[in-house]
């Protein structure tokens, strides 16, 4: 034999020993080799070479084929302990069912993405009895007025407004003011204008929204507590900054104010 073919046969047998390290080392796969191959492959270079060199390496190469074939034995006993089933057994068992158990098997996995609803006859007819039970609607709640229009009634058509100076009015609330703020220079605005009846107290607090329009009082708002204070002023004073504030009047909610006034 020639000496390449030695060389060749010499190669090849280390590579298969590489490959036997390389899957035992790394964990891989031990079927992903075909012993059988490497078998025959090792029986023809040995028929070929005998020489002492050749036969060692063969005898090593040989070894690390058992460990490859004792490497396939631990992987079935691993995947056969933890119950491990592939394709091909599962394939087989599909096969083999029937009708009857393969219908069963959907009916427990079935987990449906989608689902179509539709209202049957039954359905409608519980919807029109429902409809059909309830009370009917009360027309006198359709148009009740809201609370801008109710105080705007209030101002256009309350008796006491008639025949009233508004500048007397804006006077005496200024005076009403300086005197609950006393000391302490500032009065709770809904002490000022809460009063035992809705149009009172939305009549109070428009002849307020004047007094402070003129620069005789102002109104801090507590942006926390909410709590408005009105803070008087003897004489009229130029304002830097312009603010406004929305309070809202409810009909029959008049606020439970400190020092309310009957009026």
């Amino acid at each position: 034999m020639s000496h390449e073919r030695k060389m060749m046969n010499r190669e090849e047998l280390e590579r298969i020993i590489a490959l036997c390290e390389s899957i035992e080392k790394r964990g891989l796969d031990p079927f992903s080799v075909n012993v059988k191959e490497l078998l025959m492959k090792l029986r023809r270079i040995l028929e070929e070479q005998k020489d002492l060199d050749t036969i060692i390496l063969d005898a090593e190469t040989l070894y690390k084929i058992a460990v490859l074939i004792s490497l396939q034995q631990k992987w079935l006993k691993e995947r056969a302990s933890s119950l491990f089933i592939d394709s091909q057994l599962i394939s087989l068992k599909i096969t083999s069912a029937e009708p009857k158990q393969l219908a069963a098997a959907l009916a427990r996995s079935w987990r449906p993405i989608v689902r179509a609803e539709q209202l049957t006859p039954y359905r409608l007819r519980q919807g029109m009895e429902y409809f059909l039970m309830l009370p009917p609607r009360d027309r006198t709640y359709e148009k009740l007025p809201t609370a801008q229009e109710e105080a705007l009634r209030i101002l256009k058509g309350a008796e006491y407004a008639k025949d009233v100076v508004l500048e007397e009015e804006v006077r005496k609330m200024h005076e009403k003011c300086i005197m609950a703020a006393g000391s302490d220079g500032e009065v709770d605005y809904w002490s000022i204008v809460s009063a035992d009846t809705f149009e009172e107290t939305v009549w109070r607090a428009y002849v307020l929204s004047f007094v402070v329009s003129e620069g005789l009082a102002d109104i801090k708002k507590n942006p926390i507590t909410g709590e408005m204070k009105v803070v008087p002023y003897p004489s009229k004073r130029t304002r830097e900054k312009v603010a406004a504030f929305v309070i809202s009047l409810k009909s029959g909610e008049v606020p439970k104010a400190l020092g309310r006034e009957k009026g």
